[in-house]
């Protein structure tokens, strides 16, 4: 399966309470997620326990960027299959979870 992965691409809004509370907690408001985040790349992976190991260790083959600056895959950073927009996740401290969600 093809997975999407976007990051914060706005390094203004670095040092904002949104920003904070998307990069530790993984709590990402979805407004600041609609205006300053965007596609770094595709990974070829079975599920997204493999995007976030391949985002992070490799191989390289599996990693298509199509930005020109991508950091490994962390916490506040959002997973989803390609083409589907409801299956957007955010990168939790411990896990995934839905965008806005609290817990």
């Amino acid at each position: 399966m093809i997975y999407q992965v976007l990051q914060n691409i706005k390094p203004e809004t670095r040092g904002t309470d949104d920003y904070f509370a998307a990069t530790f907690d993984g709590k990402l408001d979805s407004n600041y997620f609609f205006f300053n985040y965007g596609v770094v790349c595709e990974i070829e992976a079975d599920d997204l326990d493999q995007v976030f190991q391949i985002g992070n260790i490799g191989p390289q083959e599996k990693i298509n960027r199509v930005a020109d600056r991508m950091h490994s895959v962390s916490v506040g950073d959002v997973i989803r299959v390609k083409g589907d927009v409801s299956s957007s996740v955010v990168v939790a401290s411990f896990g995934f979870k839905k965008i806005g969600e609290v817990a």
